[in-house]
């Protein structure tokens, strides 16, 4: 079978045995994805310390024809977020996002739009100008609309008419 290669964003993992690890990971060319990295808690593997919690990093992977997990074969680190380890509101601003793309999205549906604003929140969330909660709500905007989920706030969903809002308020 051959392999795939992506630059992907680690959104959950599990530890499976005493050496193998489940991850969840979105990448930009193949949406989520979920594998199986077998060896992939031994101290020296060939996963380095790739699979924490929202770390960027380069994955090579062997797809599944059935809905079986992905086999894993290799990951290397290539971005962290420092300021996910400082700052707790930015952490968990993070974990928020990586809940939405594990959970809110499905497997092999890629968005790259929201992969690029997903990494650019993360580094956003480190410079100290910025507020948290404001990132995350642009970035539930992108979610929302790359998902289809988005609400028309501008005019009638079923006619199209414009919406009246004189007088209001």
């Amino acid at each position: 079978m051959p392999t795939e290669k992506a630059l992907a964003l680690v959104v959950r993992g599990l530890d499976w045995s005493e050496t193998s690890r489940i991850t969840t990971l979105f990448t930009r060319e193949f949406g989520k994805v979920r594998a199986l990295a077998k060896g992939g808690r031994r101290l020296k593997s060939t996963f380095d310390v790739a699979f924490d919690l929202l770390t960027v990093c380069h994955v090579v992977f062997i797809r599944k024809a059935s809905e079986g997990l992905d086999l894993l074969t290799e990951a290397r680190m290539e971005e962290r977020f420092p300021i996910l380890r400082e700052n707790l509101s930015a952490l968990y601003a993070g974990y928020y996002i990586a809940e939405l793309l594990a959970e809110g999205c499905q497997d092999y549906d890629p968005h790259p739009t929201l992969y690029d604003t997903a990494i650019g929140t993360l580094r956003g969330l480190g410079e100290k100008q910025n507020n948290p909660q404001s990132l995350v709500s642009g970035f539930e905007l992108v979610w929302l609309q790359e998902l289809g989920y988005r609400p028309r706030l501008d005019a009638c969903a079923g006619c199209d008419a414009p919406l009246v809002t004189e007088g209001l308020g």
